[in-house]
């Protein structure tokens, strides 16, 4: 008998009761949908993260001053201040553009709207380290960075909130703490990541902030882009090092700033993500140990139910392997026909739920394969009993069969 000849007997056998093959499926469309979602929702989330950060600037490197704990309190080993930008913007050969970083939060005023928001000190080279799309207008230049100038540029929630009445706000002063400042700038939508709206900062020359607004003399942090991405691990050693020498420290003695890479920080949070989507979907994946129990069930009534059928066929010439082989087949019949269910079902929700998320929908094909892989052990492991069994029966034991 041919395996064309056996599927046909075995969708015959499954169609005489229908509503018992719909039942035994449901456990492994259930079980494949929710494997199928969770890969699938992990797989556009991490897409979400890598292309959101990469506007963002996933290849920057980031220099804060390292911190330590003594007498019970955590104090700064270090201030970052204008020798250190000059030390990097002049010394380190693998960095193409170095930004000071002066973050505070304040209220913004225009006629009779207002909003609070972030401003950024920066420098002008941050329009490449930050990558900002400017939308309308320009960015500050360094003669205005030098002269502390009152100008800024703002993103385009503080563009929704401030100008109502659709003004044009090139042009217009706003006040920052009561200092006015002009908008030379509105950047492209940056959306949102992690919650945070990108859209509501403004940004401002760093000298104009720490002179007019902090009254300080050190900066937050330096952001830096190197030449490409390749010579990240370059620049941060170069850093470290011009960073040392500028600072005095010797032999031993331990670096007294914390450098980062942007990428670094998004692959240890992809791996951290690939781990929870990975538990989760093993997780969803225990119904399809329920629905391998239901279809070795359902396969051991079946074999009683024809017990007669099995005996007339092996009276009339069919071999064991004939037998095993059919309800073999049928089990993993079974569990493929709800793997497919289950797929696009899962295919379904997921794409219904990044939707409704604003997340981008991924079709996941190691999540596919990897469900008509599992279905088909499912089939073979939880069929292959019920079906030996079904090839052991005695022909005249099974004939006589009531």
């Amino acid at each position: 008998m041919t395996l064309f000849d056996t599927l046909k007997i075995s969708l015959h056998a499954l169609g005489r009761n229908k509503m018992r093959t719909m039942l035994t499926m449901l456990g492994i469309v259930i079980g494949i949908s929710s494997v199928i979602i969770m890969m699938s929702l992990g797989k556009s989330l991490t897409t979400y993260m890598n292309d959101t950060f990469s506007s963002f600037g996933a290849n920057t490197i980031g220099v804060s001053a390292a911190w330590e704990r003594e007498g019970g309190y955590w104090h700064s080993r270090c201030d970052l201040g204008a020798n250190d930008y000059e030390v990097l913007k002049n010394q380190c050969r693998h960095v193409a553009y170095v930004s000071p970083v002066e973050n505070t939060g304040c209220a913004v005023v225009f006629g009779a709207n207002s909003t609070n928001t972030t401003i950024e000190g920066v420098s002008e080279e941050y329009e490449k380290i930050g990558n900002l799309h400017i939308r309308h207008g320009r960015m500050f230049t360094q003669e205005e960075v030098l002269g502390c100038s009152k100008v800024c540029i703002v993103g385009q929630s503080v563009v929704d909130k401030l100008f109502t009445h659709h003004e044009n706000p090139i042009g217009q002063t706003i006040r920052c703490r009561n200092i006015p400042m002009q908008i030379i700038g509105v950047l492209e939508p940056m959306g949102k990541i992690m919650g945070q709206d990108m859209d509501n900062n403004i940004y401002a020359p760093y000298t104009t902030i720490m002179k007019r607004f902090m009254g300080s003399e050190y900066f937050d942090y330096f952001e830096l882009l190197p030449n490409n991405l390749k010579e990240s691990e370059l620049a941060v050693a170069e850093i470290k090092r011009c960073m040392r020498n500028a600072h005095g420290l010797e032999g031993d003695e331990p670096d007294d700033i914390e450098v980062t890479i942007a990428q670094d920080q998004l692959e240890s949070l992809n791996k951290v993500l690939d781990i929870v989507v990975l538990v989760l979907a093993l997780i969803a994946g225990i119904s399809l140990i329920v629905g391998g129990v239901g279809i070795m069930n359902i396969m051991y009534v079946t074999v009683t139910e024809r017990t007669r059928e099995i005996g007339i066929r092996m009276a009339v010439g069919a071999q064991g392997k004939d037998i095993l082989r059919q309800f073999l087949l049928e089990s993993v019949v079974l569990s493929l026909a709800g793997g497919l269910v289950g797929a696009l079902l899962g295919f379904g929700i997921s794409a219904i739920v990044t939707s409704v998320a604003d997340l981008p929908f991924v079709v996941s094909g190691s999540a596919l394969l990897t469900s008509f892989g599992v279905c088909t052990a499912v089939g073979v492991f939880f069929g292959w009993y019920p079906a030996k069994r079904a090839a052991n029966l005695d022909p005249i034991a099974a004939i006589r069969y009531e």
